[in-house]
């Protein structure tokens, strides 16, 4: 991060990007991260493009946040993908304690959200990575958002890991205050892993359609029980009774997911990884091979003239 002043008049606070404060970069968006992007080795129509693409996601419900964060780092992620489902019950616990009506947080409760559920970090660290992390430049943080914050360290070492080149950043403690890592975070967020298998895709798309067809019927009886009377009392137990059924559905749609990853995992990830470099290897052989024998045809027509 710069150690020079914000470049706002009567501003002396440290610049953060843009050569502007955490207060005042978001009022100069004529100051281009193209810089950042092309240090970050994304290029700039690729990045257009991600930007576009992550406007929608972070604008659809989180069950289907989550469900692309899942095909997306499936493999990274091993066999703590399940603490994405606990992320997102807390989520959903300070969406209903927030009482704004929207399915994100303001920076604010989602700082107080990063520091309850993410790795320690001080005050300015917390404002500055949440400032960084709104990469729909809404002001407000989607589910999505906290998560590519919160596995911050994992996905840039994933994509540094699929460039093949060594990550600049010191990753040491879990990737806080490290900032300015947005296009690396969006480039590999929507580049799926390779060989991801279908069953695997059909398992996680079953695995969020469950949870949706739940979280719509805890909307309903929420409704209705707040109603009372016989049918509020009515809903209010079945409430409970889906509370203590929740961790044996859970557990028996993570069961299916887990086997459906483990089959996939010989044929994915880094097997599949090493299989498609070898073949354009010997793609790449082939194509040399061809090309000395077609010299070698050429010279022999050559000589017998």
């Amino acid at each position: 991060m710069s150690s020079a002043n914000c470049a706002e008049a009567n501003c002396h606070q440290p610049a953060f990007k843009r050569g502007y404060c955490i207060d005042h970069h978001r009022n100069h968006p004529e100051a281009a991260e193209s810089k950042g992007a092309g240090a970050s080795g994304v290029s700039e129509q690729r990045l257009s493009t991600i930007r576009d693409q992550f406007k929608v996601l972070a604008a659809k419900p989180i069950e289907d946040q989550v469900e692309f964060f899942l095909k997306s780092f499936i493999f990274d992620l091993g066999d703590g993908w399940k603490d994405v489902n606990t992320l997102e019950k807390a989520y959903r616990k300070r969406l209903v304690d927030a009482n704004e009506g929207k399915p994100d947080l303001n920076p604010i409760m989602a700082a107080d959200f990063l520091q309850k559920n993410g790795l320690e970090r001080t005050a300015l660290q917390r404002k500055e990575e949440i400032q960084d992390i709104d990469l729909d430049n809404n002001d407000r943080i989607a589910f999505i958002e906290y998560l590519l914050l919160h596995y911050k360290s994992m996905v840039i070492t994933a994509y540094y890991k699929r460039i093949e080149k060594e990550c600049p950043y010191d990753l040491a403690k879990g990737g806080i205050g490290v900032t300015g890592v947005g296009p690396i975070l969006l480039d590999e967020l929507f580049t799926m892993p390779v060989g991801l298998d279908p069953e695997l895709e059909r398992a996680i798309e079953e695995f969020t359609q469950q949870k949706k067809a739940r979280e719509s019927k805890i909307k309903d009886l929420t409704e209705k029980a707040a109603q009372g009377g016989v049918k509020g009392l009515t809903a209010t137990n079945e409430l409970k009774q889906m509370e203590a059924q929740d961790s044996t559905d859970m557990n028996r749609l993570e069961i299916t997911l887990n086997a459906a990853k483990k089959r996939a995992s010989t044929k994915s990830g880094d097997v599949a990884l090493e299989k498609k470099k070898k073949a354009e290897a010997e793609a790449e052989q082939a194509k040399r091979d061809a090309g000395r024998n077609k010299l070698k045809d050429m010279a022999s027509k050559w000589e017998q003239h």
